[in-house]
Order: C-alpha cells, then sequence, then structure tokens
C-alpha cells in the first residue's frame, strides 16, 4: 500500500515520524563521523625523536691529553715502519698490480670522506647546514680515513717506492702530516662538541687551520703518486 492511499491525518503522523527520525539518526551519525574524522586525521603514537637543544652530534667522550700524544707516537711509528719494509718487498707483476688496486682503492676511500666532511663544513659557513650535522659527518667518516690512510701506508710500502727521490720523500711527508694533523683534527672536533650553541670564530680557528693543512697534505700526496706513476 502507498502511503498516498492512507487517509490524511495518518498521513501526516507518518510524516512527522520520519523526519523525527531522520533528526535523531543525523545527530548520531554525524558526531560519530566527526569523532571519527579526528581520530583517523590525530598524529600517529610513534613520533620521531627531536634531538636535544643541545644535541652536538652524539659523540663519544674527548681523548685526553696523554691518548692522543700516543696516538701520534704510534702513527709516526707505523710511518717509519713502512719505510723501513719498503726496500726488502719484492712482488710479482700480478701481486704489484693487485697493491697498486689497494692503493688507488685506499686512496678513494680516505681522500673521498675527507672532502665530504670539508664539504659539509662549507655548507655550514654558508648556513645551509647545522653544525651538529658537520660533527655527526665528521664522526662516520672518521673510520673511512683512518682505514683509508692506514692502507696507503700498508700498499705503498708493498709497492716498493724509491726512497732515493725527493718527490717520494714529498709524498712521504704529506702521509705523516696527514696523519699526525687528522690526530689533531679529532681533538678539536671534540672541543667544538662541547661549545654550546654557534662556536665563536676564536674556537674555529684551530678547525680551520688543520682542514687546510689536511687538504694540503692529500693533495699533495695524491698529485706526486701521480707524477711518480706517469714519469
Amino acid at each position: 500500500m502507498r502511503t498516498s492511499d492512507l487517509p490524511a491525518d495518518v498521513r501526516h503522523a507518518v510524516r512527522a515520524s520520519r523526519a523525527t527520525h531522520r533528526a535523531v539518526t543525523s545527530g548520531v551519525v554525524r558526531p560519530a563521523r566527526r569523532a571519527t574524522h579526528r581520530a583517523g586525521s590525530a598524529p600517529p603514537d610513534t613520533v620521531a625523536p627531536v634531538p636535544a637543544v643541545g644535541w652536538r652530534g652524539g659523540h663519544r667522550r674527548a681523548a685526553g691529553r696523554a691518548t692522543v700524544v700516543a696516538a701520534m707516537l704510534a702513527v709516526s711509528l707505523g710511518w717509519l715502519l713502512a719505510i723501513l719494509v719498503a726496500p726488502h718487498v719484492t712482488l710479482s707483476p700480478g701481486a704489484r698490480m693487485v697493491a697498486l688496486l689497494c692503493h688507488l682503492t685506499c686512496l678513494v676511500v680516505g681522500f673521498g670522506a675527507v672532502l665530504t666532511v670539508d664539504w659539509f663544513s662549507l655548507r655550514w659557513v654558508l648556513r645551509r647546514e647545522p653544525f651538529g650535522t658537520v660533527l655527526t659527518a665528521a664522526r662516520g667518516a672518521h673510520l673511512l680515513i683512518w682505514l683509508g690512510l692506514m692502507g696507503l701506508l700498508a700498499s705503498g710500502a708493498a709497492l716498493g717506492p724509491d726512497t732515493s727521490s725527493g718527490l717520494v720523500w714529498v709524498k712521504l711527508l704529506a702521509v705523516l702530516v696527514v696523519g699526525v694533523n687528522g690526530l689533531f683534527l679529532g681533538r678539536v672536533r671534540d672541543r667544538l662538541v662541547a661549545v654550546q650553541g654557534r662556536p665563536p670564530w676564536s674556537a674555529l680557528l684551530p678547525g680551520v687551520a688543520a682542514a687546510t693543512i689536511s687538504q694540503l697534505g692529500w693533495w699533495t700526496a695524491t698529485l706526486v703518486g701521480f707524477w711518480n706513476a706517469n714519469s
């Protein structure tokens, strides 16, 4: 039976009940939908942790002066040992090719890590990166730099450099300067970690000087090695 077939008073009662039902239903459903929408748009419970105000790259405790001096002596002794062993090493052509490959690989790893840290330092000077990022990059590249440098010493000794050549001694001294200077740079980095806020230029000048010496040493060793290989 259709609604139009009902008497007029019954039709009015049916329409009133439908209107009441719609009002009640809309009053319940709409708030529920709004609550569901708010719950869906709420931020997740897991939020990426925000570094603290004094966060400086999560570095280790600063090395003491005695530790740095002992490390410098160890680097110098390793450098001297490589020079003394080099004249007594004789390799076959195949082994010499492997040693040369290792030498070039260590150069790429060590020097590439140094350039990466200096690149982040330059971006900080240009106000493109926070200082904590520079310290984190230096910490992450620390192991690669030293692996590259130690690999250069070992593979260079295996290649048997001609210690009677003046240019070879320039390269060897450049490698020694890079090693000792790297330890000093680590000391400077530890001091910068302890500085709150933007470090003053008086605290940055030793780092700038050490970074410049590092670049000169690496480029000198690279260019002299390239010259000897092609002369």
